[in-house]
C-alpha cells in the first residue's frame, strides 16, 4: 500500500525528535526514500517541504538534505514575545500587494501576497526591520492586513481566532549579510555592515500561509540559544 506525505514526514520527524536523526545528518537521497515510503517523486519533494517549513531541515544546495539543529529555533511565542523591549516600538509603514518575491514563491506559492514592511525603534534608532509576505487566503479572514497598522496581538492570532485553524512559526534560517540597498534605507545606514538575517515559515496544517524576514541592525543582536 502506498504511503503518504503526513506520515513519511511524521516518522522522519518522530527519528530527529527521537535523536536517531542528529543535526548535521544527510537524509537519504530522492530515490531511496521514494522506495521507503512508496511516494512518488513530488511526494517526497511535498514531505521535505513540510519538514523544512517546521526546522527539521535544512537544504544545502548540490549536496543535499540535512537535520537541522532545532535548538536554535525560535518558537512562535517566544518569537512574538521577543518582538519589543522595554523603550522600544514598532512602525508598520506600508502594506501592499505584490508579486511574491522569487525565495518567497518557493514557499508561499507564485503570485500575488500582501507584503508588510515595519521597523522596531528605540527612539530615532532603528533596530531592527521586517517584512512579511501573507497569503492572499489570509486576506479574506483577516482583511485589516491589506492596511499598515498592526493586528492585535498579530494577523497570525487573529486568523488563528477567526478561522479556527492553529498557526505555527518554524524559524527556517538564521544568517547573516552584507546590507542591501533595502536593508540601509530600512535601517537608516549611510554604509554597508553585517546583518543577521531571520527568515521564518507560517504554517497552518500542511499549507504555507506567510513567511517572514527580519533584518537585525549592527548591535541588536538577536539569541538564538
Amino acid at each position: 500500500m502506498a504511503g503518504t506525505v503526513a506520515g513519511m514526514a511524521a516518522y522522519l520527524k518522530a527519528r530527529i525528535d527521537g535523536g536517531t536523526l542528529e543535526p548535521g545528518n544527510k537524509l537519504p537521497p530522492t530515490r531511496f526514500l521514494m522506495h521507503q515510503f512508496d511516494l512518488s517523486d513530488n511526494a517526497v519533494y511535498r514531505a521535505i517541504a513540510l519538514l523544512k517549513a517546521e526546522g527539521y531541515v535544512y537544504s544545502h544546495q548540490g549536496k543535499g538534505v540535512f537535520v537541522a539543529d532545532r535548538r536554535k529555533l525560535i518558537s512562535g511565542a517566544e518569537r512574538i514575545q521577543g518582538i519589543t523591549q522595554v523603550g522600544e516600538t514598532i512602525h508598520h509603514k506600508r502594506s501592499v500587494r505584490v508579486q511574491a518575491p522569487e525565495w518567497v514563491a518557493a514557499h508561499l506559492g507564485e503570485g500575488e501576497c500582501v507584503n508588510r514592511v515595519r521597523t522596531v525603534n528605540r527612539g530615532e534608532l532603528v533596530l531592527q526591520a521586517s517584512q512579511s509576505w501573507v497569503h492572499l487566503d489570509v486576506a479574506e479572514v483577516v482583511p485589516e492586513i491589506d492596511e499598515p497598522r498592526p493586528c492585535n496581538p498579530t494577523w497570525q492570532a487573529v486568523y488563528a481566532e477567526r478561522s479556527g485553524n492553529s498557526v505555527e512559526v518554524a524559524s527556517k534560517t538564521v544568517d547573516a549579510r552584507i546590507t542591501t540597498a533595502e536593508d540601509r534605507e530600512e535601517l537608516n545606514l549611510d554604509d554597508d555592515f553585517a546583518v543577521l538575517v531571520m527568515r521564518s515559515i507560517y504554517v497552518t496544517g500542511n499549507k504555507v500561509i506567510g513567511v517572514g524576514e527580519g533584518v537585525y541592525a549592527p548591535g541588536h543582536p538577536l539569541s538564538i540559544s
